[in-house]
């Protein structure tokens, strides 16, 4: 016996729970994205307790996750090892009416620029060895992560697939 948590004339429509998703991994708040989306609030918390709906969460989750750490490390790679050719052109120029051809101009290594007293222009670089230490240390973790991931995959398709794959003694 199935029983449906939704009447058949409450029950969104599959644009709507894939806007209920989007707003709620986008707000963590079940009641912003039932309002966001126009369903009751009874509606997003039974959306919640579905299974599909939670699936969906955690693989919009972990493949956000996965992005934002291979975006920092891109970030870290290019204070690590970027060049800073633009900066010191823009820091040796010193023609201040110049410097809107710097426009498109790399200035990703700089952390800080300010004008000094005496008319000149100082400029702050990140830290280059911090940034290599910080490289090092999410590579561990993404390494880390990997082995974890291809653990738990291998331990689930065993627990799931109930040892098939095991050879005989």
């Amino acid at each position: 016996m199935t029983i449906s948590f939704f009447k058949t004339e409450n029950k969104p429509s599959p644009e709507t729970v894939d806007s209920f998703i989007r707003f709620y991994i986008h707000t963590g708040s079940p009641e912003e994205a039932a309002r966001r989306c126009n369903i009751e609030l009874y509606t997003a918390l039974r959306l919640l307790d579905s299974k599909r709906v939670r699936r969906k969460i955690n693989t919009i989750c972990e493949r956000a996750a996965a992005n934002t750490l291979l975006k920092a490390r891109a970030g870290l790679e290019r204070l690590a090892f970027g060049r800073i050719n633009d900066a010191a052109e823009l820091v040796l120029s010193g023609d201040e009416e110049s410097f809107s051809r710097f426009d498109g101009s790399d200035l990703y290594n700089i952390s800080e620029i300010k004008r000094v007293k005496g008319g000149g222009v100082e400029v702050r670089f990140f830290d280059r060895l911090k940034a290599i230490e910080q490289l090092t240390e999410l590579d561990e973790r993404i390494a880390s992560r990997t082995q974890s991931d291809r653990f738990l995959s291998a331990f689930h398709n065993t627990v799931v697939k109930g040892g098939e794959n095991d050879e005989e003694g």
